[in-house]
């Protein structure tokens, strides 16, 4: 099983858990809250699934290609100059389970993990899978 399915699989079954709390609990019931805040909110549910899937993926892409061309933090931080004090890159050195959510912007793993994949291509490493 690829890393890509099992972080697919994770954000599913976070869906399918917050579905089944909607049912249980009737928080999300249409007689409640009116049928197009109940579609609304599952399609909210939905995008947060999208983007914790997209973000952990790209973040562990960033981690494997950073290991295999042995670049380390400090190398990822000079990519992305622009940064707030309270945003950071990933460090592969000392890399966390999941993407930190909101500390680690998506606009830098998107420049990190462009350059990172175009360098592994020319240097013929393996697809993050």
């Amino acid at each position: 099983m690829t890393h890509k399915l099992r972080w697919a699989i994770a954000a599913v079954i976070l869906f399918v858990l917050f579905v089944l709390a909607a049912i249980y609990w009737g928080f999300l019931d249409p007689s409640k809250i009116g049928l197009e805040w109940t579609i609304l909110w599952y399609f909210v549910a939905a995008g947060g699934a999208y983007y914790f899937y997209f973000k952990n993926v790209t973040y562990r892409a960033i981690i494997y290609y950073a290991h295999q061309l042995d670049y380390h933090y400090a190398d990822l931080k000079a990519w992305v100059p622009n940064l707030r004090e309270n945003q950071d890159v990933p460090n592969p050195d000392k890399p966390r389970w999941f993407s930190p959510f909101a500390k680690v912007p998506i606009t830098a793993t998107n420049i990190i993990g462009d350059k990172l994949l175009a360098e592994a291509k020319e240097k013929h490493i393996p697809l993050y899978r």
